[in-house]
């Protein structure tokens, strides 16, 4: 999702948009990304609070090894030469996009059941053209 934000980020930009990441740890990663492929930025949380105020839950080690999609998008990603970096204490916290109103307030909440479980970008995008 974020090589996919990165792509549409001009376009969310030019319509009056941003993009922000949040990422609950390794924050070396973060810069590399931000240094290389990320025309955005990528905020730390290392101690969840976002995903505890968004009540996004955890997912234990067992449903992570046996998330049958994030090993497919895995692959994908690893075909196209994205290769996903070392997993740093995040396996267990759960992916979400949001899209935040002039307001500050969630106007759009997709909370992901397993890592690498993301909304289409277009529904994302959708929702985001629905306020500006």
């Amino acid at each position: 999702m974020l090589a996919q934000l990165a792509t549409a980020h001009p376009s969310i930009v030019d319509n009056g948009g941003a993009v922000i990441g949040v990422a609950p740890a390794a924050g070396f990663q973060a810069t590399h990304l931000m240094e290389t492929s990320i025309p955005y930025e990528l905020l730390m949380d290392r101690e969840h609070h976002l995903s505890k105020r968004l009540d996004l839950g955890t997912q234990s080690l067992a449903r992570f090894l046996f998330n049958l999609k994030a090993w497919w998008n895995y692959s994908l990603a690893f075909a196209r030469n994205r290769k996903q970096g070392k997993i740093t204490q995040g396996y267990a916290v759960l992916p979400a996009i949001l899209v935040v109103d002039a307001d500050s307030r969630v106007a759009y909440l997709y909370r992901g059941t397993g890592i690498a479980d993301y909304p289409p970008l277009t529904e994302v995008l959708s929702e985001l053209a629905k306020l500006l």
